[in-house]
């Protein structure tokens, strides 16, 4: 008897940090859940350079299911990451306003009814951040200001389905909007127990007393077996309508964005042989001639020359920053030059790049990357 299997879909995961495109460092894993669910439709993951594929057992005619899964359902796949810090250092993981930070989760979607089986052009998988990731029984301690006299709690699956956060001490399924009461300390402590249900993103809400008003809201991932060195999470979606699960072969690009920043160049006099009165510098961009895919930038001056405000190790100091910000990628900007006029003396013809572990710092609600030249 033959073993055949077809290609249900593939994953690419792309950064465009790389000169080729490719995530370097990253893989997707199974969450348990999603296993269990493979096993169950004798499914097979993969994974490959750069990302990963699924194939199913069919039928001698290559495309009827051995073993069919019913739909609708997910599969849930970790991000992990060869070097975490290495990676968070050169990639923009906030949503618009939404800051990533310590405890968040990336999470990145597809939408079913925008399934691509085109290679050359596949389905760019959306992406949001979620809280955090959390088991499926876990403990919170929360202060409300100002504390409330009581908060009820409501829970709802990526259905919008009301979820029961626990059993009561008499071990009675807990209805939706369970009245909690904070302590005399003004602490409210919840003992969430989703035990038995689906991996899943699911949503906390503590709403006022009366049940008019959201005082709290948190989207938890929630599964038993998240690991430390997972980076974020990505989900596949498999609806009624359009049935796409045995269909053609999906093509899924899973896309990570460089991090991006105001470069702030301080320039020190160290050998104190230029006057910086009479003398300017300035920072000049002769581009990279297409190679890479940076732009011409420009750099405006910071205060006085020298810098009435600024000295470095004593000596006199200008500084320069970038009108725009500009992108990390693996391949360095050139043709930065540092001018001296009059006469239009080239001091240094290719400024060095910020490191991409400088850590950074906010100017003015920017990302600011300092870069320290001494002349």
């Amino acid at each position: 008897m033959s073993i055949i299997y077809t290609r249900l879909g593939e994953v690419a995961l792309r950064h465009d940090f790389y000169k080729d495109g490719i995530a370097k460092g990253i893989q997707l894993r199974p969450t348990a859940d999603t296993l269990n669910l493979l096993r169950n439709g004798r499914i097979l993951f993969k994974t490959t350079p750069g990302g990963g594929v699924l194939l199913y057992r069919t039928e001698e005619d290559e495309s009827t299911p051995i073993s069919p899964l019913n739909i609708p359902l997910s599969l849930f796949f970790y991000l992990d990451s060869e070097n975490p810090g290495s990676f968070f250092q050169i990639t923009d993981l906030d949503e618009g306003s939404i800051v990533f930070g310590a405890g968040k989760t990336p999470y990145f979607f597809n939408t079913p009814a925008q399934a691509s089986s085109d290679e050359s052009a596949p389905e760019v998988l959306s992406y949001r951040l979620l809280d955090g990731s959390r088991p499926k029984i876990f403990s919170l301690d929360l202060q409300l200001n100002p504390t409330p006299a009581s908060v009820r709690i409501k829970i709802r699956n990526a259905n919008n389905e009301f979820i029961s956060p626990g059993k009561s001490q008499t071990g009675e399924w807990l209805p939706d909007l369970t009245e909690v009461f904070p302590d005399s300390q003004g602490n409210f402590r919840f003992i969430f127990d989703l035990h038995g249900r689906k991996e899943g993103i699911y949503t906390f809400t503590l709403r006022d007393e009366g049940d008019t008003t959201d005082l709290w809201t948190k989207n938890y991932f929630l599964s038993d077996n998240f690991s430390g060195k997972s980076i974020g999470l990505m989900e596949l979606r498999y609806v009624a309508a359009p049935v796409h699960l045995y269909g053609p072969k999906e093509y899924y690009s899973l896309e990570f964005t460089s991090k991006e920043s105001l470069w702030t160049y301080f320039v020190v006099n160290g050998n104190q042989k230029i006057d910086l009165v009479t003398n300017n510098l300035s920072i000049e961009d002769d581009g990279n001639e297409g190679t890479v895919p940076y732009g011409t930038y420009n750099f405006s001056q910071i205060g006085a020359s020298p810098n009435a405000d600024i000295k470095l190790n004593g000596k006199e100091t200008v500084v320069f920053r970038s009108e725009s910000k500009i992108p990390y990628f693996e391949l360095p900007k050139l043709n930065l030059k540092l001018v001296k006029s009059p006469g239009n003396q080239v001091l240094i013809p290719s400024l060095p790049n910020p490191s991409r572990s400088a850590p950074t710092k906010d100017f003015g609600g920017e990302t600011n990357t300092e870069i320290y030249v001494f002349i």
